[in-house]
């Protein structure tokens, strides 16, 4: 069979995912491969529609495609979203009835969010989709993993082959027609809280244009907007990990994006992303805005910052933007909110508008942080237990900061002593008894005497 592997990494032969790939080819000469480095041919694909449209050909050619990415801030890189936007654009048919499958690596954060988006992104080009894999950077070396690449691919060998299928899990993408007619505030909002609007809006993005404007008419001192298009980004992250010593990009002088994202850190209280839904995510250029922020590698760099969400289009029907977007609200990061234009009401739209910025403004003044949720601990747990380890021997900026701010994974020995003490003692029948019978009692006794303190204070 003649399999295409659409490789997303920008190290194109080089890349950690492609070893994996690799591998399967070696333990599979019967079945062709040929390997597409879209992340490195991406400006080929977007000047020239010809060299897509010999990609598509190929596709069509091919008996199977699997998608093959390095997971890059919860989904995939920059350049592969460009692609996915160009391919459903320009030659969507070509990828129709191929049966497909989807590879990656990481350190498995939020590589759930990414599978989700490659399946749904499958599901609207309506390929077969037959499963996904996800795999550690490191996987490769281990024998039970590799003996996983090529029990993963047989079963898509054997999809092909007897004409499997699996249901469909996304809904279909909803187009949205309405056209948003915003109102001015009349009562304004007043506070010296310093609140900036990062977007990527065109002139044909009427409905984001008018959003940002309603949100700015809620102000006094109307916020500063800066646009994404403006910038001078040379281009996306090289997975290099240069950065990974001193959060020096490779880009380093040689574009304005650091000097930008330095001014935002460092002025900004409230920061509102505003863009428009293109396929199942924001677009490819607010991708390498993500992308490119990984200069701060795994140091949560927007600590102190209340962010809210302005999107045009149907966030509701898309639940893998909204789960991507949240997982950014990690390290005393605060989520202020979303708002969308799908309710196609105006004046709802406006008044969702307002209090979007009234919240944040009240959140800030208060210095307001809800605490982590699952997403914001399972998060730093999950970089804390990697930095403590063999990650934080390369990104040494990372164990810094981990180390500095307490967030390195440890046990003292008196919660240590205390746990094996408790182990111990739960293995006598007498004292499991007793504790079992008091056990509710026991839960609430420290909450009690905050409680009864409170007496004291009326």
């Amino acid at each position: 069979m003649k399999i295409i592997v659409l490789s997303g990494s920008p190290k194109a032969e080089k890349s950690v995912t492609l070893q994996s790939v690799k591998y399967i080819e070696h333990h599979y000469p019967e079945h062709y491969f040929e390997y597409v480095h879209i992340a490195r041919n991406i400006k080929k694909y977007e000047a020239n529609e010809e060299e897509l449209k010999l990609l598509g050909q190929k596709i069509q050619d091919s008996d199977g495609v699997i998608w093959a990415f390095p997971v890059y801030y919860t989904t995939v890189p920059s350049t592969y979203k460009r692609f996915i936007e160009l391919v459903s654009e320009k030659c969507h048919s070509c990828f129709k009835n191929k049966y497909t499958a989807v590879f990656s690596t990481s350190i498995h954060y939020a590589d759930n969010i990414a599978h989700d988006f490659m399946r749904a992104t499958c599901e609207d080009l309506n390929m077969k989709y037959t499963d996904y894999l996800s795999h550690d950077m490191h996987d490769l070396l281990q024998s039970k993993m590799q003996q996983n690449l090529k029990d993963f691919f047989a079963n898509f060998i054997t999809s092909i082959k007897e004409g499997l299928k699996v249901s469909k899990m996304f809904a279909p993408l909803k187009n949205n027609d309405f056209t948003y007619q915003g109102e001015a505030v009349a009562e304004k909002i007043t506070t010296e809280k310093q609140v900036i609007i990062i977007t990527d809006a065109l002139d044909s993005d009427y409905n984001l244009l008018e959003m940002i404007n309603t949100y700015s008419s809620c102000f006094g001192q109307p916020p500063e907007v800066i646009n994404l298009n403006d910038l001078d980004i040379k281009g996306p992250c090289l997975g290099c990990c240069r950065c990974a010593a001193n959060n020096i990009c490779a880009y380093h002088d040689q574009d304005g994006y650091r000097e930008f994202l330095d001014y935002v850190i460092v002025k900004a209280d409230i920061i509102i992303y505003a863009g428009a839904i293109r396929g199942r995510h924001l677009s490819a250029l607010f991708k390498l805005y993500y992308d490119r922020s990984f200069c701060y590698t795994h140091i949560p760099f927007l600590t102190g910052k209340h962010l809210g969400y302005m999107i045009s289009g149907n966030l509701s029907d898309n639940q893998t933007l909204r789960q991507s977007l949240e997982m950014f609200n990690r390290g005393n990061i605060n989520l202020i909110g979303f708002v969308s234009d799908e309710s196609q009401d105006s004046s709802e739209i406006d008044r969702q508008i307002y209090s979007l910025a009234r919240k944040g403004v009240v959140f800030a003044e208060k210095n307001y942080f809800k605490p982590d949720d699952f997403i914001g601990l399972s998060s730093e747990k999950l970089f804390a237990d990697a930095i403590r380890g063999s990650l934080g021997g390369i990104f040494t900026a990372d164990y810094r900061y981990y180390r500095k701010n307490g967030l390195l994974t440890k046990v003292s020995w008196g919660e240590k002593l205390q746990g094996a003490l408790m182990r111990y003692l739960m293995g006598r029948k007498a004292f499991r008894k007793a504790v079992q019978k008091n056990m509710i009692n026991h839960m609430i006794s420290g909450h009690k005497k905050v409680l009864s303190s409170l007496k004291g204070e009326e």
